[in-house]
């Protein structure tokens, strides 16, 4: 290892190298993760892997650092004589692993809820005030050819815009070596998968397979109707856009409960003034995550957006009594968020 490679800076682009095994793991950090810190990095501390990671303090979805990221990443495998290169990325980390893995068709990926496009609406990168380029490549295009390395794109299907992502890479055909993971999970399904603990036994030797460790919890979708996940992601863009949507419609496009769904259908109720109806339907859906497993090991920022929610909701209506009850359930079920606590302090 040079001294030039175990930590620094170069083109804007934060990196830090640890020499291990001849398997090397090359981590994109998601979104907000602070100068000087590296995201997933106490996940893989235990391991013996070769680590290489990567950090954008600025969320710029690691545009324009190809050149460096490849010139890192050719070090780092001299360096640990790597047998072995994987890529491994949540959201903003998933589609800079896998804008690399365009580059490396010998590697392995691991990309979890990562964007189709940068900038394009209702994506993640979007939210980051990112805007689309033209002649800038996506995802079917990045990963549309066969591949020496297996790349597996993990797909939260409790997320509109997500669940659109499987949709479109699958319309396109999956080309040798791409593979679809699709999960009963929301956008957050990383911090899902390691709740279960589930990706720790995935990073551990990357000899299992994560279908397989989701399957045996309840998570894995073995027969997905594409076509309605793509309707229910064009709902969503053109909600997103201004236009009126018809909620029982929208709620009849899958049969199963799907919170990601329930949560745009109570969004579109909001919209046009049935504030009590879009409460209702929430209040369903704390029900259901209740009595589910599955649901309720979901990450708990996403687990909040209900009561949360609700609360609001309730007070808009001028449901007083309900919206403090709402609150102070949240705040027991939540009680290390300071929020739920104030607000059911305030509601009284």
């Amino acid at each position: 290892m040079t001294a030039s490679l175990s930590e620094g800076m170069a083109d804007g682009l934060a990196y830090r190298f640890r020499l291990g095994s001849d398997t090397l793991v090359i981590i994109f950090s998601q979104v907000r993760v602070p100068a000087g810190k590296f995201g997933l990095e106490r996940l893989f501390a235990s391991t013996t892997h070769s680590l290489l990671l990567f950090n954008e303090p600025v969320n710029n979805w690691y545009r324009g650092r190809e050149a460096v990221i490849d010139g890192l990443i050719g070090e780092a495998a001299s360096a640990a004589k790597a047998a072995r290169l994987i890529l491994y990325g949540s959201s903003m980390g998933a589609f800079g692993a896998a804008e690399a893995a365009a580059r490396h068709s010998e590697a392995e990926l691991y990309a979890f809820a990562p964007d189709f496009r940068i900038g394009e609406p209702g994506s993640q990168s979007t939210m980051s005030g990112l805007a689309v380029r033209s002649n800038e490549p996506d995802l079917g295009r990045l990963l549309g050819s066969p591949r020496r390395g297996a790349a597996r794109i993990i797909v939260p299907l409790f997320d509109p815009y997500d669940a659109g992502v499987g949709a479109r890479l699958a319309d396109q055909g999956l080309p040798d070596g791409l593979t679809l993971v699709p999960l009963r999970s929301s956008h957050e399904v990383h911090d899902h998968l390691y709740s279960l603990n589930i990706i720790r036994k995935i990073v551990a030797t990357f000899r299992r397979d994560v279908g397989v460790e989701a399957a045996a919890r309840g998570l894995l979708v073995r027969s997905v109707d594409w076509p309605v996940y793509n309707r229910l992601a064009a709902a969503r863009a053109a909600f997103d856009a201004g236009a009126n949507i018809d909620p029982e419609v929208l709620l009849r496009l899958l049969p199963d409960i799907n919170p990601g769904l329930m949560l745009f259908a109570a969004e579109v109720m909001e919209r046009a003034g049935d504030l009590r109806r879009a409460e209702a339907l929430l209040a369903e859906l704390d029900m259901a995550i209740a009595s589910d497993l599955v649901l309720a090991g979901l990450a708990k920022r996403f687990l909040k957006e209900v009561p949360r929610r609700r609360i609001r909701l309730l007070k808009e209506a001028g449901e007083l009594a309900a919206s403090r009850h709402v609150a102070v359930e949240a705040a027991a079920r939540f009680p290390t968020d300071e929020g739920f606590a104030a607000l059911a302090a305030m509601s009284g």
